[in-house]
């Protein structure tokens, strides 16, 4: 199983992601190294949300609670959700017909 960490972004949040932007990343480039943070990004243009594939429920929440997007009001609202995936290299429950 792999989890999404899902963002919903307020409003301004491209007019005030600037001064956070660098500590976020470095916390996703911590949790990446780390094994925990798959991949992420935002989502559209001019981006409306993001999305980060986590290996783990526990650390997509923790993740969110330590980042300067969430503490700071940028992130409206975020939730974690279970993802099976089953196709790709990387998938956790792979089917193949």
């Amino acid at each position: 199983m792999h989890w999404l960490l899902r963002y919903t972004t307020t409003p301004d949040y491209l007019e005030r992601r600037a001064a956070f932007r660098e500590a976020h990343l470095a916390l996703a480039w911590a949790a990446a190294d780390s094994g925990d943070l798959i991949l992420g990004g935002a989502v559209g243009d001019p981006p409306e949300s993001a999305l980060l594939l986590f290996a783990n429920a526990a650390a997509a929440r923790a993740f969110a609670e330590a980042d300067p997007y969430v503490a700071n009001g940028l992130v409206a609202r975020w939730e974690v959700l279970p993802w099976n995936t089953v196709v790709g290299a990387q998938a956790a429950n792979p089917i193949r017909p």
